[in-house]
């Protein structure tokens, strides 16, 4: 009790001291300045109309330079100069998702309304696993249910819905559902328990890497990962999957997860999602569908058929900052059948449990998903559906995807480019190919054209291997994106291209990449 009144009784001088010095670091005013100058830079970044992909700096240079920003003084104070000059270090170092020349990832711009909200929810925070402490985020994740399971056509009530921090730890849930229930015990006594066959699982060849993952994070083992071939169309064939997977039981495997895609990253491919749950069901797997690129097309009347089996699956994810155009990281997990969520973690613990269920535990999902404090990026999503209802969400999906048709109708008039297969969504994958260029020396080429694009700062370009050749590839997520632009870029290409052949021929390839030489 002593110990507390010293404690207590510290002078006032000490104790105001503590305060001003601390309390200088949650001004009001220098909050108030700080948004207003950088909803000022991010108004004048949106206004802008340039074409700009990425300024890459080397890292020793970056790190120079965000190393002179920071204060020197154990306790700084608000600089608005310094603040002003990190923002511009950011702004300059990040991709230009908002620009017409950014066509190389799955990065998507937001909704402007929906960053804003980000900006409000990590000031007055509602941590989204429990409902005390996230009441509007657990109530969102609830309305967000409901919309989705109209599109999906579950009934009411019959399935469930959680969110996660990315499509990457939605796939792993999904799989722990999945081998919890093939393998009852497991959670428990381990893999050894009521098995008596190796469990595995079974994924497309073309597989997002975070998918092949999960069996080592669980315990399966990337021995027991089976690959299904792929079609022409690079979707899983169910006739050759079928025999696969035929022959994995007969050699001892017990497959207990078969994992589809719905918009493969490679090419945004979707797997035929009708035969492959059939197939799933013929050997009791758990169908999983790895959607976090094409689910989105869930709202959208013109593009859902494309999802055509999606109902089928046990469970399946969807990104909302892929292409529902809000804060990353937002992830959709869907289960078909009500109360298997919680059957991924079946642990409680007394401090953020209640021995018992009541409305409000009812509604929360801190016993469904991996994270503790999560973020409330429901809300975000909540938010803009509630403003602009689905038709916003719609209509820039499907200009996304007519544009990328637009442009593969473009490159294949163009002489010069090779495009293998027809766009899905709105990524596309192609090939420049200069006269005479085949084999290692097109794909050497290939690489180059991707690193001097990206060099140049104009368009970003991302690159793919697929059946030995490596391909450039565009994923179109701003859709003020028009064909003016693909042109733009192709005419980079081909100047590219031009330079580095010219280059070969006088300097004798000295500095290109090896293998670049002319077929014969």
């Amino acid at each position: 009790m002593d110990s507390l009144c010293v404690l207590d009784e510290g002078s006032s001088h000490q104790r105001e001291t503590f305060a001003t010095e601390t309390e200088s670091v949650f001004k009001v005013r220098e909050f108030s300045a700080a948004a207003h100058q950088a909803i000022e830079w991010l108004a004048n970044m949106l206004s802008r109309d340039e074409v700009e992909g990425v300024r890459l700096q080397r890292p020793v240079d970056l790190m120079a330079r965000a190393r002179s920003l920071m204060t020197k003084a154990d306790l700084g104070g608000f600089d608005a100069r310094r603040f002003a000059d990190i923002l511009e270090l950011y702004l300059e170092t990040g991709i230009k998702v908002n620009s017409r020349g950014y066509m190389g990832r799955q990065f998507s711009s937001v909704m402007p309304v929906t960053a804003v909200f980000e900006m409000v929810s990590a000031m007055a925070p509602q941590p989204a696993s429990y409902y005390e402490a996230g009441q509007l985020a657990n109530i969102a994740d609830r309305l967000i249910e409901e919309v989705f399971g109209r599109f999906i056509g579950w009934p009411q009530g019959s399935f469930e819905m959680v969110t996660t921090s990315g499509a990457s730890l939605a796939n792993m849930t999904a799989a722990l559902v999945a081998r919890n229930r093939r393998i009852s015990g497991s959670w428990n006594g381990g893999l050894a328990v009521g098995c008596a066959s190796r469990p595995a699982i079974a994924i497309g060849e073309d597989a997002h890497f975070s998918v092949s993952r999960i069996a080592g994070i669980i315990g399966i083992g990337q021995d027991q990962v089976i690959r299904l071939p792929l079609n022409k169309q690079r979707q899983i064939c169910p006739e050759r999957a079928r025999a696969i997977i035929d022959g994995a039981m007969v050699q001892g495997l017990n497959v207990f997860c078969l994992i589809a895609s719905a918009g493969t990253t490679a090419i945004g491919a979707n797997d035929p999602l009708p035969e492959l749950a059939a197939l799933a069901k013929r050997h009791g797997a758990w169908l999983h569908v790895d959607a976090a690129h094409n689910g989105a097309f869930l709202v959208s009347d013109q593009l859902r058929p494309r999802l055509a089996g999606l109902e089928l699956a046990d469970s399946f994810c969807l990104d909302a900052h892929k292409t529902l155009f809000v804060p990353a990281l937002c992830t959709l997990l869907f289960y078909r059948e009500k109360g298997l969520a919680e059957t991924a973690f079946p642990q409680k613990d007394s401090y953020v449990f209640d021995p018992f269920e009541d409305e409000m535990a009812a509604v929360q999902s801190g016993v469904k998903n991996f994270e503790c404090t999560k973020r409330p990026s429901i809300l975000n999503l909540w938010l803009a559906w509630s403003l602009y209802g689905r038709r916003a969400f719609a209509d820039k999906l499907e200009q996304l995807v007519k544009i990328t048709r637009s442009a593969y109708d473009y490159f294949i008039d163009q002489p010069d480019f090779i495009v293998p297969y027809q766009p899905e969504s709105n990524i596309l994958c192609f090939v420049h190919q200069p006269p005479g260029l085949s084999g290692n020396s097109l794909s050497s080429l290939q690489l180059e054209l991707r690193n001097r694009v990206r060099a140049a700062g104009r368009y970003l370009l991302s690159k793919v291997d697929l059946n030995g050749q490596t391909m450039l590839r565009i994923v179109l997520m701003n859709d003020r994106v028009g064909l003016s632009d693909i042109a733009g870029m192709a005419a980079e290409i081909r100047r590219h291209a031009g330079d580095i052949l010219e280059n070969e021929s006088t300097k004798g390839g000295q500095d290109l990449p090896v293998g670049l030489e002319p077929e014969e």
